[in-house]
């Protein structure tokens, strides 16, 4: 019996159709292989569409058959269409992701005969692909609705030209972070900062989740730093007020242009004293100090230092702070968390920023010492909400400035420090800045205007995907990367069942994620 479901009708290079035996189920995201049987190429195809089709030399007959069985119906009579098989069918509209030759994946260049037949991937179809897999796993490859026995991951190496990932709320974020966060303390390939404004990575964020401090490898490859109480072991956020620069400040809050002028003023009177010095002098003082500035203007910025020191965040002393202990840890490929979540926004982008700006510096500073710079691990530095930091800078938009992520955005790979930007809205971004990062997790999206920038900026042709992404179920992606021969679809691990699987020690994929990582951190040193 043959295993056909259909038969190749046209169109071109860029999109084949073909016509589905009658009764044949097929799915948006479906991989099917065409071979051509006068070359053996096997061409992997990508169901993109599909629209109903008839025989008829009337086009109008489906309409007035319809119309003819609604009136039939009506008097309790059947209704029996002659020849249905031969006369009703689907059309399956596809890309070609590429065909095999003598072994070897190879880009669409060519195309499959006329009429040749379509067949559903076998697993066997598809194990060249984990060639192209990396030491990061994130879940299984997926083909439609049918899951595919393929473990699918990026690479680490990857990471420093940036990482994007993009869903609507209820899609597999924070899951997705977790998964990758679980599969970066395996490997120890990359140091992972995660800054969590939503308190859901550390315990699960809710009852019946896990978070990362159930990983059985947390103990040794997970830091956490955090300004609430946690159940487990963690560290309190301190940051020296000596770390704030200007600019921080100007990014968080909205200044006059003589506020502006009093905040540069200080910087340059008080050195690196100037936050306390804002914050501790009376303002007749400081009025007598710097010089041109009114009492009225000094009140205002008093104001809005107060919450920097309220939340007992900024330390006097510069030698009390973590963003050492931070860079340490991550130097050492391990995962570190800071949960920021009973913060207000400006005080947990602060600290953000401080810590970001930290990690930037040694890593650039590192740049210049060739030897040991060689042997540095990468980094990637993760965002929630990241429009919030990344949005309106090509555009000058006066009401967003330049900062350490849009610097990370658009230098760090030369450094290996990569940028991780997680947002609900890519159309928010920059288009200059998301165009820099190379690596996509695309799970669903609902917005047009989304879909459509991340179109734009994908490394892979995702072009005519819409409405499979907008149809993504929650834990279904679709993942773009230069390693990667296509996008890829996926369906992410669920995070609990992940680790019901590593605590059980029945998932091969563990021992996966050791080798390559091991393999990885031999080509550093």
């Amino acid at each position: 019996m043959t295993e056909n479901i259909g038969r190749i009708i046209g169109n071109d290079v860029r999109e084949i159709t073909f016509r589905a035996a009658f009764g044949t189920e097929v799915f948006l995201g479906e991989i099917l292989v065409a071979k051509d049987p006068s070359t053996e190429r096997e061409f992997l195809l990508r169901i993109f569409n599909m629209r109903m089709g008839f025989e008829a030399s009337d086009q109008d007959w489906p309409a007035r058959t319809a119309g003819n069985m609604l009136t039939l119906e009506k008097g309790n009579i059947d209704f029996d269409l002659s020849d249905q098989q031969r006369r009703l069918f689907k059309l399956g509209i596809c890309k070609s992701l590429g065909y095999v030759e003598g072994g070897i994946f190879k880009k669409p260049k060519t195309m499959p005969a006329h009429f040749g037949g379509v067949r559903r991937a076998r697993e066997e179809d598809l194990k060249l692909l984990e060639t192209f897999m990396g030491d990061v796993y994130v879940g299984k490859l997926r083909s439609g609705e049918k899951l595919v026995n393929i473990p699918v991951g990026v690479h680490s190496k990857d990471f420093p030209s940036h990482v994007g990932i993009f869903a609507t709320t209820g899609m597999g974020k924070s899951n997705l972070m977790k998964r990758l966060a679980a599969s970066g303390m395996v490997n120890g390939t990359t140091g992972l900062l995660i800054f969590d404004p939503h308190g859901e990575y550390y315990d699960g964020g809710g009852e019946g989740r896990m978070g990362l401090n159930h990983h059985p490898e947390a103990r040794e490859r997970l830091k956490v730093y955090s300004a609430r109480k946690l159940t487990g072991p963690h560290n309190p956020i301190k940051v020296s007020s000596k770390e704030i620069e200007v600019d921080d400040l100007l990014h968080l809050y909205d200044f006059s242009g003589a506020q502006k002028d009093a905040l540069a003023s200080a910087k340059r009177v008080y050195g690196d004293n100037w936050v306390t010095s804002l914050h501790d002098l009376e303002v007749q003082e400081l009025a007598r100090d710097l010089e041109n500035t009114f009492e009225s203007t000094l009140w205002v910025i008093r104001r809005k230092l107060k919450n920097l020191f309220s939340y007992d965040l900024l330390h006097r002393d510069n030698s009390i702070s973590i963003t050492g202990d931070i860079i340490s840890s991550l130097e050492e490929g391990m995962t570190v968390l800071v949960d920021t979540s009973c913060m207000g926004e400006s005080e947990e982008l602060l600290i953000s920023i401080v810590i970001a700006r930290s990690v930037f510096k040694r890593y650039k500073d590192t740049y210049a010492k060739p030897d040991k710079f060689r042997n540095i691990i990468p980094v990637l530095i993760t965002m929630e909400e990241a429009q919030r930091v990344l949005g309106g800078i090509a555009h000058g938009d006066k009401g967003k400035r330049r900062n350490i992520f849009t610097t990370i955005a658009r230098e760090g790979r030369k450094f290996k420090v990569g940028l991780c930007a997680i947002s609900q809205q890519p159309k928010l971004i920059d288009e200059e800045i998301l165009s820099q990062f190379n690596t996509l997790f695309i799970l669903g999206l609902a917005d047009r205007k989304d879909r459509d920038m991340l179109t734009y900026s994908a490394k892979q042709d995702i072009s005519g995907l819409g409405t499979e992404i907008q149809m993504l179920m929650p834990g279904e992606a679709l993942i773009t990367s230069p390693s990667a021969p296509f996008a890829l679809p996926v369906n992410i691990d669920l995070y609990e069942d992940y680790m019901k699987k590593y605590t059980g020690g029945s998932e091969k994929i563990m021992d996966r994620e050791v080798e390559r990582g091991s393999a990885l951190l031999d080509s550093f040193f």
